[in-house]
């Protein structure tokens, strides 16, 4: 055992470094690490942040991740039932396996970065960090407790999310998959990509929510499928709650597949009736009709773009395509879509010409 300026280090049978430090006469655990001068280096920050006093639960240390997981997991309250399943799959199926019966005051950097790597390996970057958010949470939480002195996730790389590809689809093109589709979901397709819907939209979307004649239409109810179960309720955020008017033809195309389609509370019900499901519905419907249409490939989420570039052709202000999409803000519209958006500059710069022109 060695000593630094602050407290001591201990080499453990694995080869890491166990740092402690003593604050007002008892000994405590600041963590584990890979190196000698990585543990030193967490004494001379936990000696400083010490001087305000701060006491480490050492007994409450030697606890499997795992146990605290449980009784933090009992507290994590205000989320959405949907992110609350998705969460937990992700903390049964992809966390507790790889990282639970390590003793938290043995967790080291090292340990979270080869588990991110893992990850990595098999997960897309996106579902890392969200497996990592997880954790993150999680080892603030024993840092609040007095389990931990430092979260060691704080300074672990992640791979970086780069958004896929958008797909879009022209006017005409569009047409020829809403003729190729099952005729039960032609105008799902339609109004999919004319009033920019995601597909959980589209399925949670009721007859209660559509004005007369089906002329506007109210986002207010979203379906996800998490682990084989639905979950319904509103879009996660306030913009995703919106209401907007249809295309004349549009509206006549889905006031007719109501009349066509009647008797179930949905607008676009599962095909023996009832929710939707997204998964079931790609698989037996989607695919094969944007195989047979000739665009794939092609998700459901595209329609989406593809509507959010109809009303960028149209020259349509891009606060009302925000809107519309149920965006955030407009900031988020010109990051993913600044260049379908010619055409309002080109507007702008003619308006701005009348305008000196009319005071020549």
């Amino acid at each position: 055992m060695a000593k630094s300026a602050f407290g001591t280090i201990r080499r453990l049978e694995s080869g890491r470094y166990n740092a402690r430090i003593r604050v007002r006469g008892r000994q405590i655990t600041v963590g584990t690490f890979p190196t000698r001068r990585a543990a030193t280096a967490a004494i001379a920050a936990a000696g400083a942040e010490a001087g305000g006093e701060r006491v480490i639960d050492r007994a409450a240390g030697r606890q499997h991740l795992e146990v605290f997981a449980e009784r933090w997991w009992t507290t994590r309250i205000g989320h959405r039932p949907s992110t609350r399943a998705r969460d937990r799959l992700v903390l049964d199926h992809d966390l507790l396996p790889f990282l639970g019966r390590i003793p938290l005051a043995e967790l080291a950097p090292a340990d979270v970065q080869a588990w991110v790597a893992a990850l990595g390996a098999r997960l897309s970057p996106s579902s890392v960090r969200r497996a990592f958010t997880i954790l993150d949470q999680l080892l603030d939480a024993t840092v609040d407790a007095g389990v931990l002195m430092a979260n060691p996730a704080a300074r672990v790389r992640l791979p970086r999310v780069s958004h896929p590809e958008m797909g879009f689809l022209t006017p005409a093109e569009l047409e020829v998959l809403a003729d190729t589709i099952d005729s039960r979901y032609r105008a799902m397709v339609l109004t999919m990509a004319w009033a920019t819907l995601r597909i959980g939209e589209a399925a949670g979307l009721r007859r209660a929510d559509l004005g007369p004649d089906a002329t506007t239409l109210r986002v207010a109810n979203n379906v996800v499928e998490v682990g084989g179960r639905v979950h319904e309720g509103p879009p996660k955020t306030s913009a995703g709650q919106r209401t907007m008017r249809l295309p004349a033809s549009v509206a006549a195309e889905l006031s007719g597949h109501l009349d066509r389609h009647g008797g179930d509370p949905y607008v676009f019900p599962h095909a023996d009736g009832g929710v939707l499901r997204a998964e079931e519905w790609r698989r037996r419907f989607w695919r094969p009709a944007v195989a047979a249409a000739g665009v794939a490939p092609l998700r459901p989420h595209d329609l989406k773009h593809s509507g959010v570039a109809f009303l960028a052709a149209a020259g349509v202000d891009p606060s009302e395509i925000a809107r519309r999409a149920g965006h955030a803000s407009v900031a988020f519209t010109y990051d993913r879509y600044g260049h379908l958006l010619p055409e309002v500059d080109k507007q702008a710069a003619a308006k701005l010409e009348h305008l000196r022109s009319a005071s020549a």
